[in-house]
C-alpha cells in the first residue's frame, strides 16, 4: 500500500495508541506471572460475544478459537494442574496446607516482552504487534525442581473495543525450552523441548503444527507491516498460518 500521510492530530493518536498497546501486553506479562489468568480474560481480552467467538490463542500445536475454549485451557485447565502438583507436595509433606492460597507455591514463571514492534491500521479500528520473549518457567516437585529457559516469539492482533484496545488474537511460539543448568549441546530438538502436541487435557480447535523451529519456518507469524483495514493483512489468528491456506496439514 502507499505510505499514509498523516495530520499532526493523527500522528499523536497513533503515538498514545502505540503506548496502549505496550501498556495492554505488558499488564498480560504481570498477569501471566502473577497467575492472575482470569483476570487477565476479563480485563484484557475481547468483551464483545462476537469478538470472543472468534477469538484465539495460538502455540506451536494449534489454536483454541473462541473465549470459551480459551478459558477453559488458561483458567480452569491451569488451576487443574496446579492443584495436582500440590496434591503430591501435600502428601510428601503433611505441613504444607491443602488450600487454594497454595495453589502454584514454589512456581516461578515469567515471559518477557522486548523488542516491541506495532503496526496501528489505517482506520484506527485494529493493530498488529510482534514481541521476542526470553524467559523462565519453574516448577516444583516433591523430589525435583525443573527450571527452564525459554525463548518464544508473541505475535498479537488487537481490536479497540468501545474506544479501548483489547487482544483478539494472542500467538505464541516457542523456539527452544532449555533445562537451566545443562550443557546446551546435549539437549537435543525433541519433543520435551519444542513440543508439537498440545499438553494432556488441553482442548485444540485447530489441530496443526503452527510454528516449529525443527522446520524453518519463518514467514508465520508474519513481521507486521503498514495495513488499511484488517481484512488486508495476515492475521494472527486462525486465518494467518500458510499451512493452513495450502490444505492442511498434510501438504
Amino acid at each position: 500500500m502507499t505510505k499514509q500521510v498523516l495530520t499532526d492530530d493523527a500522528r499523536i493518536r497513533r503515538v498514545w495508541d502505540v503506548l496502549e498497546i505496550k501498556n495492554l501486553m505488558g499488564r498480560h506479562a504481570y498477569y501471566h506471572a502473577y497467575d492472575m489468568h482470569a483476570e487477565e480474560l476479563a480485563e484484557l481480552w475481547v468483551q464483545k460475544p462476537g469478538n470472543q467467538k472468534t477469538a484465539s490463542f495460538g502455540q506451536n500445536w494449534g489454536y483454541q478459537v473462541g473465549i470459551n475454549i480459551i478459558r477453559k485451557n488458561y483458567v480452569d485447565l491451569n488451576i487443574k494442574w496446579h492443584q495436582e502438583d500440590l496434591n503430591e507436595l501435600c502428601d510428601a509433606d503433611p505441613t504444607l496446607e491443602n488450600c487454594p492460597e497454595n495453589l502454584g507455591i514454589g512456581c516461578m514463571l515469567m515471559h518477557a516482552l522486548s523488542t516491541p514492534y506495532i503496526e496501528i491500521a489505517g482506520d484506527g479500528q485494529t493493530a498488529q504487534g510482534m514481541w521476542y520473549s526470553p524467559g523462565q518457567v519453574t516448577f516444583v516437585y516433591p523430589d525435583k525442581v525443573n527450571a527452564l529457559w525459554m525463548y518464544e516469539k508473541y505475535a498479537v492482533d488487537f481490536i479497540k473495543e468501545d474506544d479501548e484496545w483489547k487482544i483478539w488474537h494472542l500467538f505464541v511460539g516457542t523456539d527452544f525450552a532449555l533445562e537451566a543448568g545443562e550443557d546446551m549441546t546435549k539437549q537435543p530438538v525433541s519433543d520435551t523441548s519444542v513440543d508439537d502436541k498440545a499438553p494432556e487435557g488441553m482442548e485444540i480447535t485447530i489441530p496443526i503444527q503452527a510454528y516449529t523451529s525443527r522446520y524453518n519456518w519463518s514467514a508465520y507469524p508474519a513481521i507486521p507491516r503498514p495495513y488499511e483495514t484488517f481484512s488486508e493483512t495476515i492475521s494472527n489468528g486462525p486465518d494467518g498460518p500458510p499451512k493452513l491456506k495450502k490444505g492442511g496439514e498434510d501438504e
